[in-house]
């Protein structure tokens, strides 16, 4: 995958079990467990998203919009200089890489991905 393309889409759930159904039902998406809170799901092979645990769901909120980023710290420091902000700060996921969120000029959330590659 190209960096600044789209590569998840995270939709916050309070029923896990519900949701699953309600996804794979309307598109058939087929789901793998991800740690305690999340499920990815996909098409065939192709990777999509994921479901996000939690307590309530705030509508407007969700889905979240994650785009991959080569150098994460650049495109943080490089959101104000634009006419965001900073929103998260970068955490290490577990076999993923790293994340982070960015707010555009309105406060909308945007989530950054620098993905640990074997080989690259």
């Amino acid at each position: 995958m190209a960096k600044n393309e789209v590569c998840h889409i995270e939709w916050e759930v309070t029923n896990m079990e519900r949701s699953q159904r309600f996804y794979q039902e309307m598109f058939d998406w087929k789901f793998q467990p991800f740690g305690d809170q999340m499920t990815t799901f996909g098409s065939g092979d192709k990777h999509i998203g994921g479901l996000f645990k939690r307590d309530k769901v705030n509508p407007g909120t969700s889905p979240s919009i994650w785009i991959e980023a080569d150098d994460i710290d650049h495109y943080i420091k490089r959101a104000s200089q634009a006419g965001g902000s900073s929103g998260t700060e970068k955490q290490m996921v577990p076999s993923v890489g790293w994340t982070a969120t960015i707010k555009d000029p309105d406060g909308n959330s945007v989530g950054l991905v620098q993905f640990v590659r074997a080989g690259v």
